[in-house]
């Protein structure tokens, strides 16, 4: 018996020392990266602004709440700053970018759209399809956030449809 123990214990360690030579693989990032340019001034009631991402268009101003991913805060030095969403894989409808206002809970009413990924210079054309496929980070993704043409959750609703 102690020479059955003997060799199933020295085949584990030969099994996990052979498992561990490749070492650790870095994990591949799924998701989407850019930058987001900033047109107007910077209101001083400004909480945060993120970017979302969104699988289908809402339809109702609560529905925003309804987000796939949501970026952290960016940063408001400069005229842009860079950011990195991860997501799920699918195929996305809309990325806008979220305003907040300071000292108000967060609700339609609280939020300002900047702008959404589109495929021209207009913050505010049509929205542009976006896939993410597994385990790759699609770049170049880029936004502009215009803060002087702001719009009201209800007005970028009726203009996404």
């Amino acid at each position: 018996m102690k020479k059955l123990t003997f060799y199933i214990v020295t085949a584990l360690l030969a099994a996990s020392s052979s498992a561990c030579e490749a070492g650790l693989e870095p994990v591949p990032f799924q998701g989407i990266s850019g930058d987001v340019a900033f047109g107007g001034g910077l209101p001083d009631s400004t909480d945060w602004v993120r970017v979302a991402a969104f699988l289908d268009l809402p339809q109702t101003g609560i529905e925003l709440l309804g987000f796939a991913a949501i970026s952290n805060e960016l940063i408001l030095l400069g005229d842009s700053t860079k950011y990195v969403l991860g997501l799920d894989t699918g195929l996305y409808h809309w990325l806008p970018v979220v305003w907040k206002r300071s000292d108000a809970l967060l609700t339609p009413d609280a939020l300002r759209i900047l702008g959404w990924f589109t495929a021209g210079g207009d913050p505010f054309d049509s929205p542009r399809l976006f896939g993410v496929e597994s385990d790759k980070e699609t770049t170049g993704i880029n936004l502009i956030a215009d803060f002087e043409n702001a719009m009201t959750v209800e007005e970028a609703l009726e203009a996404i449809q």
